[in-house]
């Protein structure tokens, strides 16, 4: 009697379980053209922030001053688009209620973010900030604490930088509002100094001159600020502070690479003719007559 129970009732238990089934396979049967829609919104959507992103890049490409701000309003127009076709397709779906809840809860969720991603927000809107700001563009050689290296990108949470290392650094925005912002080449140009010591024989003044003159050869000079050459100091040598402005467009080629250039210029150019460079010497002095006078030790 107890085996027929149990049969019985696993037959009742299949029979409706076969039934829901049926229903769930007539339902999603029925649901195949709704959700058909809902794809092929989504793919539209899609290909619009797509073709969208690539006709404002390809406008504003050569005519933008700044290609972060270029790229920051491309990547927000783009998620804009994208999401507003989700809440399409789960309107299609028969989702009504959830695309509504979505819009009209915008608000509220976007307070309850605030305070759970609090941390996301803040680098977010300091990338809106940074975006008016324009500290720095695309290619430009930044320090951001103690940080060296090219920008790559502004994104919506931090700033890419490329090290000279080749090591990709990737710094929260808000960091960058908060500490101090070093930019080697936003003018394009870089005051660059080094020291030279020439004997003291030698005439000073023609040899500032010669030294001048051979750094404005160089075509990364800039001339326009005037190149200096003072002394600093007299010790071993006579030793001359030089200073003058080269181009950093590409910090990390033209800066360092000019600046070995012009000190290797100098050098010659004093040697050619005729300065001697003296290194680091102590000079002793011995008297022709030394009296010694010889009294006993004790």
């Amino acid at each position: 009697m107890s085996t027929d129970l149990f049969y019985a009732l696993n037959m009742d238990i299949y029979n409706e379980l076969k039934i829901k089934m049926n229903d769930y396979w007539e339902t999603l049967v029925l649901s195949i053209p709704k959700i058909t829609i809902a794809v092929l919104v989504l793919c539209i959507f899609a290909f619009i922030a797509i073709s969208v992103s690539r006709i404002i890049r390809k406008r504003w490409q050569k005519r933008a001053e700044n290609v972060l701000v270029m790229n920051f309003i491309i990547r927000l127009l783009k998620s804009i688009i994208i999401i507003f076709g989700i809440i399409l397709a789960l309107n299609t779906l028969g989702f009504t209620n959830l695309a509504g809840g979505l819009l009209a809860g915008a608000g509220a969720g976007a307070i309850i973010l605030g305070f759970a991603f609090k941390e996301i927000g803040e680098n977010f809107l300091a990338g809106i900030l940074l975006l008016f700001d324009r500290p720095f563009n695309i290619g430009d050689t930044v320090t951001i604490q103690g940080n060296m290296g090219k920008i790559v990108a502004l994104n919506f949470r931090t700033t890419h930088l490329k090290a000279g290392n080749g090591a990709d650094i990737f710094i929260p925005n808000a960091a960058i509002i908060k500490n101090e912002l070093f930019n080697h080449t936003q003018d394009g140009m870089l005051r660059s100094d080094f020291l030279i010591g020439i004997e003291y024989s030698a005439d000073i003044q023609t040899a500032q001159e010669l030294i001048k003159k051979t750094i404005n050869e160089h075509p990364e000079v800039i001339n326009d600020n005037e190149t200096l050459i003072n002394i600093r100091e007299f010790g071993p040598s006579v030793l001359l502070a030089i200073e003058f402005w080269t181009n950093t467009l590409d910090y990390k080629i033209t800066a360092s690479q000019t600046k070995m250039e012009v000190m290797r210029s100098v050098k010659n150019a004093l040697m050619q003719n005729g300065y001697k460079l003296p290194a680091g010497y102590t000079e002793m002095k011995i008297r022709d007559s030394i009296s010694v006078n010889n009294e006993p030790t004790i």
